[in-house]
């Protein structure tokens, strides 16, 4: 079985945790369709609660194999929990893709919602 993951942070290409996402296959990129709240510590965090900007990020299909590979990183639930979101691909399509959210906000907020634009 295949899945849509929505990633916005280091699990995005050119970020430490991609080699994780081997095996899946690149849809696009994409921003979220509802708005969210991005705080980072070590890493970004997507807050549901806060809507305050779309964020930036890339969906992938992948296997069940890989989705547990990305639940054990994440440490879902105990950690991120992985939630359906609405996705907008570069493309302009709508696709429904898992996420992960900060089950409470950590670190600073970001100003926008695209964790590349940090560097």
């Amino acid at each position: 079985m295949s899945h849509a993951v929505f990633v916005y942070g280091t699990l995005r290409r050119g970020f430490s945790n991609h080699h994780c996402m081997r095996g899946a296959r690149l849809l696009g990129g994409a921003r979220t369709r509802e708005r969210y709240a991005m705080y980072v510590e070590d890493c970004p965090y997507l807050v549901q609660e806060e809507a305050r900007y779309h964020v930036m990020g890339e969906v992938y299909e992948v296997s069940d194999a890989v989705l547990l590979t990305l639940d054990a990183l994440e440490e879902h639930p105990r950690v991120y929990e992985r939630r359906r979101i609405q996705a907008v691909l570069d493309s302009g399509r709508a696709v429904e893709a898992w996420c992960y959210f900060a089950r409470a906000p950590r670190g600073r907020l970001l100003p926008h919602g695209d964790f590349a634009g940090e560097g």
